[in-house]
């Protein structure tokens, strides 16, 4: 993850488990069918899209397909590529694909590909909070950073449908909701509501004139021609993967002075997916799951957290609804995501084994156990991994 102009964060690093190959053993151990892996752009292609150093990647994915794991290759984790380019570059879209495009031909067996994950998110997080780089606040600097995205996704799945006939495209967002609790900011936060299907709408071809965001693009952001070039290469994902988290839904109030407040809405009550899943299902119509279940704290608790997901999904298939994914997130454990890696604390966090870093071996948790039970109760869902985060750029 880019902290700066030249600097970046590695989760592989920092978990250490880009030094173990035996964590692939690990999950192989679980009995899961997949799971969703890095081969990241400003990792493997530092000099050049075409230029890649794939040995770490080859012996990785080929010792996954040895264990009968299929892996869901991911091309971009919260980053902006390579130094030679950054998601704002007009020319990221074409360089992106050509980097998929490379990858592809050298793993044509890969059926799933996660292209960016979270867009939205690393938009948001980039562009109008000035939390990762490139740190702004910026409407228009948003619009053309998630419009480039879109793009780069759409086009690198052209180039690797190109190679491989048989791919399938997986788009993971963050699952939100935001309350309004002053009737005065409900126009914000119904902004905010729209804004949570923005990435998925425009790899599909929606937004256009008469969608609820269509004028904040193209007036505010002024990306009309992008959304129209968006809306020429536009194809459904296959799956889509939603991730939640105890923060993904929000309450937004207005304090005296008139700034607005932001907390979670866990703050106010109980909280769960399944409402937030159903209404997603109804807008967007497409096969669906849960590719990142995690929440910070003592394994008996997160454990807790993932039972609760996997209760909020079969409720949605005993309704019919086409849910083919459950992801436990991160199967190594994650690095400074407290502070959304902008202090380098080397706080630790255990996902579905221990967090180990460079130098220790993960355990097992009560996470990885409630993982091997519902591997071992058979196909309720097509495809069930517990994840690696990748290098991603914070700022």
């Amino acid at each position: 993850m880019q902290t700066g102009a030249t600097a970046y964060r590695d989760q592989l690093a920092e978990t250490g488990h880009d030094l173990r190959e035996s964590d692939l053993d690990l999950l192989a151990g679980l009995g899961v069918r997949a799971a969703r892996y890095p081969v990241l752009f400003e990792r493997v292609a530092p000099a050049g899209p075409e230029r890649l150093d794939l040995t770490w990647a080859t012996r990785r994915l080929s010792h996954l397909r040895e264990l009968h794991i299929d892996p869901v290759v991911t091309l971009l984790h919260h980053g902006n590529g390579p130094q030679y380019t950054n998601v704002l570059d007009a020319d990221f879209p074409e360089l992106f694909a050509r980097y998929a495009a490379a990858v592809a031909h050298a793993f044509p067996w890969v059926r799933r590909w996660t292209p960016i994950n979270e867009p939205l998110t690393t938009a948001r997080f980039s562009t109008l909070y000035g939390f990762w780089y490139p740190h702004l606040c910026d409407d228009a600097a948003f619009g053309r950073f998630i419009a480039h995205e879109a793009l780069a996704m759409l086009l690198a799945m052209e180039a690797i449908v190109e190679v491989n006939p048989a791919a399938r495209f997986v788009v993971t967002e963050d699952l939100q909701s935001f309350t309004a609790l002053d009737r005065s900011i409900e126009g914000y936060v119904e902004h905010k509501r729209e804004r949570m299907y923005l990435s998925v709408e425009l790899v599909m071809g929606r937004v256009r004139p008469g969608h609820p965001l269509y004028r904040y693009l193209t007036e505010r952001c002024g990306i009309g021609a992008l959304l129209e070039r968006i809306e020429r290469h536009a194809r459904p994902p296959d799956l889509v993967g939603w991730n939640y988290y105890p923060n993904s839904e929000r309450a937004l109030g207005k304090r005296a002075d008139g700034t607005i407040y932001n907390e979670a809405l866990l703050e106010h009550g109980p909280i769960g997916a399944l409402p937030l899943l159903r209404a997603a299902h109804e807008r967007l119509g497409l096969p669906f799951g849960l590719s990142e279940v995690h929440r910070s704290g003592e394994e008996t608790v997160r454990a807790a957290w993932l039972a609760d997901r996997v209760r909020d999904l079969a409720a949605l298939q005993a309704e019919g609804a086409p849910v083919c994914m459950l992801g436990a997130w991160a199967a190594f454990g994650l690095v400074d995501w407290d502070s959304l890696l902008r202090e380098r604390r080397g706080h630790g966090e255990d996902g579905v084994f221990t967090f180990a870093g460079p130098e220790g071996t993960p355990q097992e948790t009560a996470v990885s156990h409630a993982v091997r039970a519902l591997a071992k109760r058979g196909a309720r869902y097509e495809v069930a991994f517990p994840t690696v985060r990748g290098s991603a750029p914070a700022g």
